[in-house]
């Protein structure tokens, strides 16, 4: 999986690639991985961890972890990096 920067993406690309990582981080698990394995061996999360208070980026790790994609929940999340000063 390529990283990707999301300060250039759109609202929606930030959304797919949200749900990439949540696909990526269910394969490892699938293979075996643990998530402390998953969170040690990526950076996939560091540009959403400046991005994003720290509240909200807890919030969005269990998202992740999670697997949740309930819209109320990711939309919440998207709101909040796109309101971000950071992000500019």
């Amino acid at each position: 999986m390529k990283k990707q920067s999301i300060i250039s993406m759109t609202r929606n690309e930030v959304k797919v690639y949200i749900e990439e990582i949540q696909n990526e981080l269910q394969s490892q698990l699938s293979k075996g991985k643990n998530i402390d394995e998953f969170l040690d061996s990526t950076d996939l999360l560091d540009e959403f961890e400046t991005i994003l208070p720290d509240g909200e980026f807890s919030i969005f790790v269990i998202t992740i972890l999670h697997n949740i994609k309930r819209e109320g929940v990711l939309n919440s999340i998207l709101d909040m990096i796109e309101l971000s000063p950071n992000k500019s």
